[in-house]
């Protein structure tokens, strides 16, 4: 019982505040809110993610696989094939410098290398010895490397001279780089020596928060202003025709420490595959395949779709998609100038806000009830908007945050609105003074809209009166009125000296609202609900003489 008369007392004070000061004050605490989330708490991030995801599956037009490339495939066929002869994974190096010399044969685009070499085989020395001389007669290899935390660069000892293959030439003056301090650099480096003088890039998968791959680091900045490139960059800045400036490829979203969007294919294996075991033994000798193509000007990717090999992300794609296939849709999107911006969070932030302000004016001009409609249907256009962005536009327009915003903004309001007319449209506090009825009709049902600007009027200039409606239900729409007729009546009630002060500031904004009414009527003061609902009647009752007698 306590409880229920606090509600009612916190939501009946609720409703008797004034319009503009609840708008905007809602959007000084949603404001608040969206900087809060945006910058510090990230409370929504979450919700974006997989929003995010499911667009990106449901994508209508999608950019079609880079035919250059192929991926020679460490699958576990290959795996149990050559298992017999070389044993379990990794092989003697010997086998990939025998694939490795056959694809060069064959002048290749580019080998790319998804496999780390971190480590010398102390049981196969010949193998090494073989794999480093085949990476020494490549003319198109490029191998990967790790690129551990940057934290651990201080302590680090590799420089651009121990792996000058990393780097890219920077737009600085060579006498600047000479003046400045060489940087080191934290990274797992390749254990052969025709690998460390190669072509080198970090292949880091950095996911999101939730463990999910959707953006690519594309190079990083060191402390002395040299930059070193991903295997992607690597293999652009040789198969590329865009050209370069400064050392940096032409039209390429180079954003220093900062992950871009991966935009992905249609399907998580869009990228035609090759068995290892198969191109292995063409290499070495046996009849021609089918299934093994010419190599001839392609885009080589050799890396372990094999699940044992743990070489697996998820992706918005697929929970478990092989770390090759995500590194050939990086490498499609580089060699195609394929970027997926994001807006920034400030203009996220700055959108949001902009929104919720622009929803405080709609109700400023118009009414809260006009902004019904647009609890699903805002909402729902944003998030078309975002969806349609990732069909074909260079930037995601990412406005989860807006329509989150805009539908728990019309939510809010339109419950406070609702507050507000239990309070305007109940009975007058008992008082002592006589009480005016003042009688109303429209010549249609008072909606809404025309309520809550009479509500408007009335709190303004008669705060004291209330509004009595002949419709107690107050339907939305028009149409669902189940007597249109008798919802065209409305009716002021207050305290007699009230009334007639508001009489003349009254009078001209209700005639914009409805086109007949009585005069004010007296009506005894202290009356109970009942006989005050009576004189209401009445008075309208004798509003209708006399547009009958108009007639």
């Amino acid at each position: 019982m306590i409880l229920t008369t606090w509600y009612d007392k916190l939501t009946t004070s609720v409703g008797s505040l004034p319009a503009r000061r609840v708008t905007w004050g809602l959007v000084f605490i949603f404001s608040i809110w969206v900087l809060l989330d945006i910058f510090v708490l990230k409370f929504t991030h979450g919700l974006t993610h997989s929003s995010y995801d499911a667009m990106v599956r449901a994508r209508l037009f999608v950019a079609a696989p880079d035919p250059r490339l192929i991926i020679i495939d460490i699958d576990e066929a290959s795996l149990a094939r050559m298992g017999k002869e070389f044993g379990r994974w990794p092989w003697p190096r010997d086998t990939l410098a025998t694939v490795l010399d056959y694809v060069e044969r064959q002048q290749p685009a580019a080998v790319v290398w998804d496999i780390l070499f971190s480590d010398v085989d102390r049981l196969n020395p010949g193998g090494d010895a073989a794999f480093n001389e085949a990476a020494k007669r490549s003319q198109h290899s490029h191998f990967a490397i790790v690129r551990l935390p940057k934290a651990n660069d201080a302590a680090s000892q590799i420089t651009r001279t121990a792996l000058p293959g990393l780097w890219v030439e920077s737009s600085s003056s060579p006498q600047l780089r000479s003046a400045a301090k060489e940087a080191t650099v934290a990274l797992i480096p390749p254990a052969l020596p025709a690998l460390a003088s190669g072509r080198l890039g970090f292949n880091n998968g950095y996911v999101d928060a939730d463990g999910m791959l959707r953006r690519y680091r594309y190079t990083e900045t060191l402390d002395d202003g040299s930059m070193i490139q991903s295997i992607p960059m690597s293999v652009f800045g040789t198969v590329s025709s865009v050209g370069h400036v400064n050392g940096l490829p032409r039209g390429a979203n180079l954003i220093q420490e900062k992950d871009e969007l991966i935009s992905w294919r249609k399907v998580a294996s869009a990228y035609p595959h090759v068995s290892f075991a198969d191109v292995f033994a063409q290499a070495e000798g046996d009849m021609p395949r089918a299934d093994v193509p010419t190599f001839a000007g392609k885009i080589i990717i050799v890396g372990a779709t094999a699940p044992s090999l743990h070489d697996i992300h998820a992706t918005p794609l697929s929970s478990t998609q092989a770390g090759v296939d995500s590194l050939a849709t990086v490498l499609d999107n580089a060699l195609n100038q394929r970027h997926m911006h994001e807006l920034p969070h400030w203009l996220q932030a700055a959108l949001a806000i902009a929104l919720c302000a622009g929803l405080a004016l709609w109700v400023q001009v118009k009414s809260a009830a006009s902004l019904a409609p647009a609890l699903l249907a805002l909402p729902t256009a944003l998030m078309a908007i975002s969806y349609l962005s990732l069909n074909g536009l260079p930037v995601f327009l990412d406005l989860h945050l807006s329509a989150g915003l805009a539908l728990l903004f019309l939510s809010v309001l339109g419950y406070w609105n609702k507050l507000r007319r239990d309070h305007w449209c109940s009975p007058p506090v008992e008082t002592t003074q006589p009480l005016s009825i003042w009688a109303w009709e429209r010549n249609d049902a008072w909606g809404e809209g025309a309520l809550d600007r009479l509500i408007d009027a009335v709190e303004r200039y008669a705060p004291d009166c209330r509004v009595v409606l002949c419709d107690a239900n107050k339907p939305r729409w028009s149409w669902s009125l189940r007597w249109p007729e008798l919802a065209r009546f409305a009716a002021l009630v207050g305290p007699q000296e009230s009334m007639q002060a508001a009489l003349h500031k009254l009078e001209p904004a209700l005639r914009q609202l409805a086109q007949r009414s009585s005069e004010p009527v007296l009506h005894g003061p202290g009356s109970n609900r009942e006989h005050l609902a009576k004189g209401v009647f009445l008075a309208w009752a004798a509003l209708g003489k006399v547009d009958t007698n108009n007639e």
